[in-house]
C-alpha cells in the first residue's frame, strides 16, 4: 500500500466531507429557491402596496373632509359671500388650506344661482403673481363679476372686471356642478381644468341649504401631476415601479421612468397642447408611453381579471418580472396599484441568504485546511517569526517586540532571550546616534576608536539664563520642563536628519553630515533651527500660560571640516565631533546674547545653504582665540513664507550696517533712527549704540569695522 503523509489524509477526508455537506445543501437550496421566489415576491408587492395604499389614503382623504369641514363654514356663515369685501376673508380661510394641502390647485364655492368663487394657486402667474382669484355671478350678469392676482405673500398685483371670454361663463355647466350629486362627495373623470388647462380630477360636495334653500356646492380640484409625482418618485425595489390606473386602463400616476425625472417633465407628459377646457381628458396609457413592462402587467392583468389570483408573474425585456394590482376606491371613482417588480431585486435577498450558508460552508472547507496545514506550521511559525524579528534587529527596528507562543521549551528561552536583546538595543541607541548603531549591525562590526574628517555643518545650542531659571525651581518641576523642552528639540532636529552628538547640561551639540553624507547638510541644518525657533514660541507660550518661566534658546551654526568619529578609550568611547569649527560653532552661539539674536551662522552656512533662506548680515567679528575674520548672519526664515516687515527691517539694518563699516556713523544712525520699528530690534540698538560710541571717541584710522571678542 502507497504511504501518505497525515497532511495529505487530513486534507483528503476533511474536504470530501465538507465537499458532501455542500453539494447536499445546494441542492437542497434549489429546491426550496422556486418557494422562495414566490413568496418574496408576494411579500414585497404586499408590502409596497400597503404603502402606497397608505400614502394614497392621506393623498385622497384631505380632501374630503375638506369639503365636509367647507360646508360648515358656509352653512355658519364663515365663507358666504355677499360683496367683494368678502374676498379677502374667504382668501384668508383657503389660501393657508391650499399651502399646506399641495395636491390640490384650487377650490370653489357655487350656488344654484350661477355664483362661483375660485381661488387658484396658479403655475401660469411665473414670476408676475402666484395666486388668481375669480368670482362669476351669472344671474347677475358680468358686470357682477371679477378677477384679481396676488403676489405669493398676497398683495393684490392687479384685477379687474371679467375678460369678454368669461361673460357668458356659467358654473352650473362645469362638469364638476353637472356631474355631482346632492349629499355624497362625487370625483369627476379626468378631464382639462378650466383655467390651466392640465388634467386634473375635481372633488365636488353638494348639499342643499335647509336656511335659504339654495343648492350649494364645494369643490376642489386635483392636479394629475401631483398625482404622478407621488407614483414617479417611489420604487418598491431597486428597478421596480409603481403606477395608478384609471378603471378605464389610462395612467393617472405615472412610473419611475427616467423620461420625466422633474415636475415640468410630468406636465408635459399629462398635458395635451389642444386641450380644450372641461373636456375629458385623453390619458396616456402605458402602450402609448411605451412602457413594455407596465403594458404586459396590465393585458397579463385584465386576462386574469374574474380568476383567482393575487399575483402572478411574466417575461418581459429579457427577465422575469412579477406584478400584482390593488383596488383603491375613491369615492365614486375606482383606481388601481399596480406594482412590477424584477425577480432579481428580491432574489438578492435570497442570494444573500444562499451566499450566507455558501460562507459558512467556505469558512468550514477553510477551517478543514487550515487544521491540517496548522499541524505542520504549528512547531514552524514561532520559529519564522523568530527569524523575522532578527532581521528586524539587523535594521535597527525596535519597535515592540511580538511575543511569540510556543509549547516547546526550547523555543520560548530563544523568544525570551531575542526579547532581551532587542530590549538592550533600544537602551544601547538611545545613548549613541541611530544611524551609527546601524552602520555598525550591518557590517556586522564592533565599535573601534577613530576617526575621519569630514564636511560637517555643526549646531550648538544653549538656554539663556538657564542658572537663573534653574535656582527659581523646585527639581522635579524643572525635571518636567526640561523633558518637554528636550523632546520638542529633539523632535525637530530628528525630522531635519540631524545626528544629536550629547546634551550638556541645558545645551545640545547636533551636526549634519555624518555618520550619513548629506548633500543638503546646510539647508538641513538652517531649516532645523527655524523649526525648532517656531516650536519654542509655541511652547514658551504654553509655559507662560502655566506660570512656569519661558526658556528662550540661542542657536550657533557654523559649517567646515571637523573630525567625527568614536573618541575615549577601548572600554568607553563617544560618537563625537572635534576640530576648529566646532568651537567656531560653540563661540557663535554665545555671540547672540551681545546681538540679541536668536541664532546666528557663519558665511559658509549661507553659502552652502542656498537661496531659499532670507539672511540680514549681523557683524563681522572675530572670537576667541580666533584671529580668522568671520561674516556672522541673522537666519529670518524661507524668502515664501517672510513677512514684508521683517525684509524691510533687515534691508534697513545692512543699509546703516554698510555706513557704520564705512566710518560714517551719522548717517548709520540717521538711518536706524529714520524707521521707528528699528527702536524694537535688538540688533539695531546694538549698531546705534556702537555708532554713538564711535562719534564721541573715534576709532584709529586702522580700524577695519571689525568686532572683536576675548571671550566666549
Amino acid at each position: 500500500m502507497k504511504k501518505i503523509s497525515i497532511r495529505t489524509s487530513l486534507m483528503r477526508n476533511f474536504l470530501a466531507l465538507v465537499l458532501g455537506i455542500s453539494v447536499t445543501i445546494l441542492v437542497l437550496l434549489l429546491i426550496d429557491a422556486q418557494r422562495s421566489v414566490r413568496e418574496l415576491s408576494e411579500r414585497l408587492i404586499d408590502e409596497s402596496s400597503d404603502r402606497a395604499e397608505e400614502n394614497m389614503g392621506r393623498f385622497f382623504d384631505s380632501v374630503e373632509k375638506l369639503l365636509a369641514a367647507s360646508r360648515g363654514w358656509w352653512e355658519g356663515g364663515l365663507i358666504a359671500y355677499k360683496s367683494r369685501s368678502d374676498l379677502e376673508r374667504i382668501n384668508a380661510i383657503y389660501r393657508p388650506l391650499l399651502e399646506e394641502h399641495d395636491q390640490l390647485s384650487s377650490v370653489m364655492l357655487a350656488h344654484d344661482g350661477g355664483f362661483e368663487y375660485l381661488l387658484l394657486s396658479d403655475p401660469r402667474g411665473g414670476d408676475d403673481y402666484a395666486w388668481y382669484n375669480r368670482v362669476v355671478w351669472a344671474d347677475r350678469g358680468p358686470e357682477s363679476g371679477f378677477e384679481a392676482r396676488w403676489a405669493s405673500d398676497f398683495q393684490l398685483v392687479r384685477g379687474g372686471p371679467l375678460p369678454p371670454e368669461l361673460e357668458s361663463y356659467d358654473p352650473r355647466s362645469r362638469p364638476y356642478y353637472q356631474t355631482s350629486t346632492a349629499g355624497e362627495v362625487h370625483w369627476t373623470d379626468p378631464y382639462y381644468f378650466f383655467v390651466t388647462h392640465e388634467a386634473g380630477m375635481t372633488a365636488a360636495y353638494k348639499w342643499r341649504d335647509p336656511v335659504d334653500g339654495r343648492e350649494k356646492l364645494v369643490a376642489l380640484d386635483l392636479l394629475l401631476n401631483d398625482l404622478s409625482q407621488f407614483s414617479a418618485t417611489r420604487r418598491p425595489s431597486p428597478h421596480g415601479k409603481i403606477f395608478v390606473l384609471h378603471s378605464d386602463g389610462s395612467l393617472i400616476g405615472l412610473p419611475v421612468d427616467p423620461r420625466w425625472s422633474s415636475p415640468e417633465e410630468l406636465r408635459q407628459r399629462l398635458q395635451q397642447p389642444t386641450a380644450q377646457a372641461d373636456q375629458r381628458a385623453e390619458l396616456a396609457t402605458a402602450e402609448s408611453l411605451d412602457l413594455p413592462v407596465v403594458n404586459h402587467a396590465i393585458k397579463e392583468w385584465r386576462r386574469l381579471q374574474g380568476e383567482d389570483f393575487s399575483h402572478f408573474s411574466l417575461y418581459e425585456g429579457g427577465e422575469t418580472w412579477w406584478a400584482g394590482f390593488r383596488p383603491v376606491p375613491v369615492g365614486n371613482q375606482q383606481l388601481w396599484i399596480g406594482v412590477v417588480v424584477p425577480e432579481r431585486d428580491f432574489l438578492a435577498r435570497a442570494s444573500r441568504r444562499r451566499n450566507q450558508l455558501l460562507g459558512v460552508l467556505a469558512l468550514a472547507l477553510l477551517a478543514a485546511v487550515g487544521m491540517t496545514i496548522g499541524l505542520a506550521r504549528r512547531y514552524s511559525q514561532p520559529l519564522e517569526a523568530l527569524a523575522d524579528q532578527s532581521a528586524r534587529v539587523r535594521e535597527l527596528d525596535l519597535g515592540e517586540a511580538v511575543a511569540v507562543q510556543s509549547p516547546l521549551r526550547e523555543v520560548t528561552q530563544l523568544a525570551e532571550a531575542n526579547a532581551q536583546m532587542i530590549t538592550t538595543l533600544d537602551s544601547f541607541s538611545r545613548y549613541v546616534p541611530v544611524d551609527l548603531v546601524r552602520q555598525l549591525l550591518r557590517r556586522g562590526e564592533v565599535a573601534k576608536i577613530g576617526g575621519r574628517d569630514a564636511e560637517l555643518t555643526i549646531l550648538f545650542t544653549d538656554i539663556v539664563g538657564f542658572t537663573t531659571i534653574a535656582e527659581t525651581m523646585e527639581p522635579s518641576r524643572l525635571t518636567e520642563q526640561m523633558a518637554e523642552y528636550f523632546d520638542v528639540m529633539l523632535t525637530e532636529l530628528l525630522a531635519e536628519q540631524a545626528t544629536v552628538d550629547k546634551f550638556v547640561g541645558d545645551a545640545i551639540v547636533a551636526f549634519w553630515g555624518a555618520p550619513e553624507a548629506d548633500p543638503e547638510q546646510a539647508l538641513h541644518a538652517v531649516r532645523a533651527v527655524l523649526r525648532c525657533q517656531t516650536r519654542l514660541a509655541e511652547l514658551n507660550a504654553q509655559w507662560i500660560a502655566r506660570g512656569w518661566p519661558a526658556m528662550p534658546t540661542c542657536f550657533g551654526l557654523n559649517g567646515g571640516s571637523a573630525v567625527v568619529g568614536n573618541i575615549g578609550a577601548p572600554r568607553r568611547m563617544n560618537y563625537t565631533i572635534l576640530g576648529d569649527n566646532v568651537n567656531t560653532a560653540s563661540r557663535l552661539e554665545g555671540l547672540n546674547r551681545a546681538y540679541g539674536t536668536g541664532a546666528l551662522a557663519t558665511a559658509a552656512v549661507v553659502d552652502s545653504a542656498g537661496p531659499r533662506f532670507a539672511w540680514r548680515r549681523i557683524d563681522r567679528v572675530t572670537v576667541k582665540g580666533k584671529s580668522e575674520i568671520l561674516e556672522i548672519y541673522e537666519p529670518l526664515g524661507e524668502h515664501a513664507s517672510l513677512a514684508p516687515q521683517v525684509k524691510a527691517r533687515a534691508r534697513c539694518y545692512e543699509q546703516a550696517y554698510a555706513a557704520y563699516a564705512d566710518r560714517r556713523f551719522p548717517q548709520a544712525l540717521e538711518i536706524l533712527e529714520r524707521e521707528p520699528v528699528q527702536a524694537e530690534d535688538p540688533p539695531s540698538q546694538w549698531l546705534a549704540e556702537r555708532c554713538r560710541i564711535f562719534q564721541q571717541d573715534p576709532p584709529p584710522a586702522s580700524w577695519d569695522g571689525v568686532t572683536r571678542y576675548a571671550t566666549k
